[in-house]
């Protein structure tokens, strides 16, 4: 069960700060909150700036990088990106395409397919580009563990940087590579930037080594900003400046497939935020890389062609429907299994099938992570071949065991709670023996889910002072959750359940003859057999504003729920009465 945790701030210490800090009660609460006790990391907070980037020359060896590419412009021989076939990967290698054009770069990306190449430089790609002339490969989010494949470029004859925010699947890295990775660097500070978020830093130390307008780098932020939030980095820092910006920029995007999916999306006149990017905008994206061909995901950002765009777009439409349908056989097959397994004694779950397709079994185990708590394995075989995709629980690090086994792998990457591998069948009872004896040697604590409430708020005093306060604090994510709060003693006038599983439920709260619209995902399991309008809840919630039937309303989002007690016993004494 999760637990609630609430403790309200001395009145002193809000009333003193909120002076000092020139801003309401109720901003300074919630900012109290989140542990800022300084004027200056508030107003750094609150307001993050362009010029509040670190120096991209701190990274030990931008200069070499930007050395190479400026080289390359200067001898007019053309550049390749090669970026991964996620939505980080995509915006990432698209990005440096538009930014490099305005400065006179020859440059061309390659985006893999992810049922044909699969993860990593990959040396069909390699001779496809050195066919096309191509005289500097430049990875991104992709490429620090293949080292092999660097090689063979350089012995074609092309330069190749790789820059990656990956972990390393080697014990020590080759000096002469030219690598560019925040979780390998001794020098650069921040450690969680996106393989977007590299991009940008290479841009920024190619910009200012040439001396070039930043504007023209900076009007595509829209782009480094999607590829930030879907890769679920933490939104602090870097990352904070560039969901902040980007998101302003979106508003009035120069991108034409950006312009015309907003329209699709019925966005154009919206406020967007982190939430619409992540579950509308991103899954669209990233169901061609999963589903259908990578390369089309890139072609959206860069086609001008109305005809073209509206063509990927309902693409995008197909692929994500396909997507969805395979994602809810795949999490129905692996579920059904994982029940029939001896719960008590199982901490863990390896699993796989012919039957499933590579490009979703990465969302399934992330969902039967957070539902079961702990790691999951899910592997599409095809060809004799399985591809992995990983999920993990805090204090287990999947990456680390797969590097236990790492010679019996073809391949593997990723990050400590999320990893995948490519393994030959012949190794694939063994990887399984592995991973499990891995997992059981390791001391899992169930560790007690704890909602953080900022205070106590009834629902009827949710109002623009709130949503202002909110709106500082934005955007939401990793390291800087939703402001919550708790309100007691709700009915509710109408409820349903929906979404695959019935996983989630919606329906009207009922206070003070007020009605007020809710929405509650992955709790359907929690309003089993109740009676909305006889029981009483206490809810822990946040507030935010969404387009209903046309017209703009205050919503609640329902975070926990909690059954009173006293108002269920007096209810099923009262049946009880009258059988």
């Amino acid at each position: 069960m999760t637990k609630w945790e609430y403790n309200p701030l001395p009145q002193s210490l809000i009333d003193m700060k909120a002076i000092e800090w020139k801003k309401n009660k109720l901003l300074t609460t919630l900012l109290l909150n989140r542990g800022f006790i300084d004027e200056e990391s508030v107003d750094k907070f609150i307001d993050p700036k362009i010029s509040d980037f670190r120096d991209p020359f701190k990274f030990e060896k931008m200069n070499s990088v930007v050395e190479k590419i400026l080289v390359k412009r200067a001898k007019k021989e053309k550049i390749f990106i090669y970026g991964d076939y996620d939505v980080d990967g995509i915006t990432a290698a698209v990005f440096l395409v538009k930014v490099f054009s305005e400065i006179g770069i020859e440059v061309d990306y390659y985006i893999p397919n992810r049922m044909e190449e699969g993860y990593g430089l990959d040396k069909k790609a390699i001779d496809f580009m050195k066919k096309r002339e191509c005289k500097l490969v430049i990875t991104v989010d992709t490429g620090v563990n293949s080292i092999e494949d660097v090689r063979y470029a350089e012995s074609l004859g092309m330069d190749v940087i790789v820059t990656d925010h990956h972990k390393s699947t080697k014990d020590k890295e080759d000096d002469e590579l030219l690598l560019l990775n925040p979780k390998l660097s001794d020098t650069y500070e921040f450690k969680y930037l996106s393989g977007a978020g590299v991009a940008l830093k290479v841009a920024q130390g190619v910009y200012k080594k040439l001396n070039a307008d930043m504007e023209k780098l900076y009007q595509y932020m829209d782009i480094v900003m999607i590829g930030t939030v879907a890769d679920v980095v933490p939104m602090v820092d870097e990352n904070r400046i560039i969901i902040k910006e980007g998101l302003k920029i979106l508003s009035r995007t120069k991108v034409k497939g950006l312009m015309y999916l907003l329209k699709y999306l019925k966005f154009q006149n919206k406020e967007i935020n982190t939430t619409d990017v992540s579950y509308f905008i991103s899954p669209l994206i990233n169901s061609l890389g999963r589903i259908g061909i990578s390369k089309m995901g890139a072609d959206f950002f860069l086609k001008n062609d109305e005809f073209e765009i509206y063509n990927i777009i309902e693409e995008m439409k197909k692929a994500n429907k396909k997507r969805r349908e395979l994602e809810k056989t795949i999490y129905d097959e692996a579920d059904l299994k994982i029940k029939k397994m001896d719960r008590k004694n199982t901490k863990c779950a390896f699993l796989y099938s012919r039957k499933w397709h590579p490009g979703v079994i990465g969302v399934v185990s992330s969902r039967l992570s957070v539902k079961y708590n702990m790691p999951i394995a899910l592997v599409a075989l095809r060809d004799n071949i399985g591809k992995a995709s990983c999920r993990s629980v805090r204090g287990v690090s999947i990456f680390n065991i797969f590097q236990t086994m790492k010679d019996k792998l073809v391949r593997f990457g990723g990050h400590d709670l999320a990893s995948g591998f490519i393994v030959k069948q012949e190794n694939l009872k063994e990887i399984e023996r592995m991973f499990k004896e891995n997992i059981d040697e390791i001391k899992m604590e169930q560790e007690q889910k704890i909602l953080k409430i900022d205070m106590e708020l009834p629902i009827e005093k949710v109002d623009n002072e709130l949503f202002e306060a909110m709106k500082c604090l934005a955007p939401f994510g990793l390291d800087n959750p939703y402001s919550l709060f708790i309100d007691r003693n709700l009915a509710f006038e109408y409820i349903r359940k929906f979404g695959v599983n019935d996983r989630h439920f919606n329906g009207v709260i009922k206070k003070n003859g007020k009605s007020y619209h809710m929405v509650a995902f992955d709790m359907g399991h929690k309003i089993n057999d109740i009676e909305p309008k006889i029981q009483k809840f206490d809810i822990v919630y946040y507030p935010e504003k969404v387009i209903y039937k046309g017209e703009e309303i205050i919503q609640i989002r329902i975070k926990d729920i909690k059954i009173k007690d006293d108002f269920y016993e007096i209810f099923t004494k009262k049946i009880k009465e009258e059988q």
